[in-house]
């Protein structure tokens, strides 16, 4: 997907070459993203191969982190293992390139991680961990960030409450976590010098607009989400016939009870920011979560491994059907129905895709007549020497000729990367993006577009643009200075 696998990729070059997220560029998702994405350019130089490593390295961690979650959750080695593999082969690879759901959502787990084993091991000193962790997931999205941030504390809370002799050292690890935590995102604005009020309107202000929008307009039917995610659905059950079950043989300790409700509440949370973000499904990597925590308590439930081997056969059927449609069919890039074979070799761009097989959604029969198209627009925009921007969803561009484009934004999706007319926010992102135009002393604006219906035509009176197609996919917006709207 153009917009959705690139635009981080130019996130990272802005930063790399000292542009900062929502003072030089609006922005409605987390920042952190752009300068981990900077950190690599910076270390292994500007390519797809190191755009790559970012999220092969996250997904390496995540397994790694499950791997030694499972061993406290006193799984053998081997199925710590196999669990934390499967895991793995659900979560980045769905995606490929960093996401920004996947990054906030690797910090949650990791967060949820310390909570559930501060209370296996009963060490309190994982307290310390989960608010800068919590931190690290909001800098990478709002949400599921925002959620882990509002019920974890209450989790905690009800742990300190029935755990009267460790209540003191778990609220004063917490608070000592919490004051890190907070130390964490000063000393994250101070260095990288986002401005706090460009901060709070776009992705605080604006941005949980577009969440009260989604949640109003939502019509939650209980029957078709369990059906949709029926693998969880499956897993979910037996975690609560587990607890069920322990109960009614007295077996269940307070230890049992907050873990494998911690588990039902990660995974509740995680169903819900799927439902509302409405983006193609990735948490399916819950699969094989859910089974190795099940695995760790069948023995207390039932002494027979026919239960076991149900279980872990259904994890199997459940990972090789989504790592098939969405691994090899590529189905969160919208490549699903498209015959990939047809895919083409993208250095006929540029030496710094190497490695990457090129097909899209917009052209899938004919990839190679995308590429000549970009390689138009590229040739058109790097000739024009005047003061211009470019609004693409092909955020490669820039990183490829080495300049900046001066795009006012990071993403371009209307009415959810920026507010359209009849919006309330709609002012501030006008201001905002008329002051770029004025700051960089803009003159025209190129957009890449097939059709007419430019994004500038949402945000600028008819008065202020004279528009002119010059290329295939590419269009000429000539800013005209003495309208209302530019004075």
């Amino acid at each position: 997907m153009p917009m959705d696998n690139t635009v981080l990729f130019n996130g990272g070059y802005r930063v790399l070459n000292g542009y900062v997220p929502f003072s030089d560029y609006w922005l409605v998702t987390g920042p952190l993203l752009d300068y981990i994405n900077a950190f690599f350019f910076k270390l292994l130089g500007v390519s797809w191969s190191t755009f790559i490593i970012h999220s092969s390295i996250f997904n390496s961690l995540i397994a790694i982190a499950s791997y030694f979650f499972f061993k406290k959750m006193d799984l053998s080695s081997l199925f710590s293992l196999i669990y934390a593999l499967l895991l793995s082969f659900l979560f980045y690879p769905v995606v490929g390139t960093p996401f920004v759901d996947h990054h906030s959502t690797f910090f949650l787990i990791l967060a949820f991680f310390c909570l559930m084993l501060a209370v296996k091991t009963n060490n309190e000193n994982y307290y310390l961990f989960i608010p800068t962790i919590l931190s690290l997931s909001f800098l990478s999205k709002q949400t599921p960030a925002a959620y882990g941030i509002i019920i974890i504390p209450f989790i905690i809370l009800f742990i300190s409450f029935f755990k009267r002799k460790e209540r003191k050292e778990i609220i004063k690890k917490t608070l000592i976590g919490t004051i890190y935590g907070l130390s964490f995102i000063l000393i994250f604005f101070f260095i990288t010098k986002i401005k706090f009020n460009f901060f709070f309107d776009q992705y605080i202000v604006f941005a949980s607009s577009i969440g009260e929008d989604r949640l109003t307009n939502y019509s939650f039917n209980f029957f078709n989400e369990l059906v949709k995610y029926k693998f969880i659905s499956y897993f979910l059950l037996v975690l609560v016939f587990i607890l069920i079950k322990l109960k009614l043989n007295k077996k269940l300790n307070l230890n049992t009870l907050i873990i494998i409700v911690t588990c039902i509440v990660l995974s509740i949370i995680l169903i819900f920011h799927q439902i509302l973000s409405l983006n193609q499904n990735f948490i399916f990597f819950l699969i094989p979560f859910l089974s190795g925590v099940i695995h760790s308590y069948y023995k207390k439930v039932l002494n027979k491994k026919y239960f076991l081997i149900i279980t872990f056969l259904i994890c199997i059927l459940g990972v090789g059907k989504y790592h098939l449609r969405f691994n090899e069919e590529r189905k969160f890039n919208e490549l699903e129905n498209i015959d990939i074979s047809k895919a083409v070799d993208a250095k006929i761009l540029n030496e710094k895709l190497a490695g990457l097989k090129w097909i899209t959604y917009i052209k899938p029969v004919i990839p190679h007549e995308e590429l000549n198209n970009l390689l138009e627009v590229m040739n058109i925009y790097s000739q024009d020497k005047a003061k211009k921007l470019l609004i693409t969803e092909y955020q490669i561009i820039a990183p490829i000729l080495n300049i900046y484009d001066n795009s006012p934004n990071q993403w371009h999706h209307p009415s959810v990367s920026f507010p359209l007319r009849g919006n309330k926010h709609f002012k501030m992102y006008k201001d905002y993006f008329i002051a770029h135009i004025k700051k960089n002393k803009i003159d025209f604006i190129y957009e890449t577009r097939e059709d007419n219906k430019t994004i500038t035509r949402l945000i600028l009176n008819p008065s202020c643009i004279n528009q002119n197609r010059v290329g295939k996919m590419l269009i000429k917006i000539e800013l005209m200075k003495n309208c209302e709207d530019l004075q």
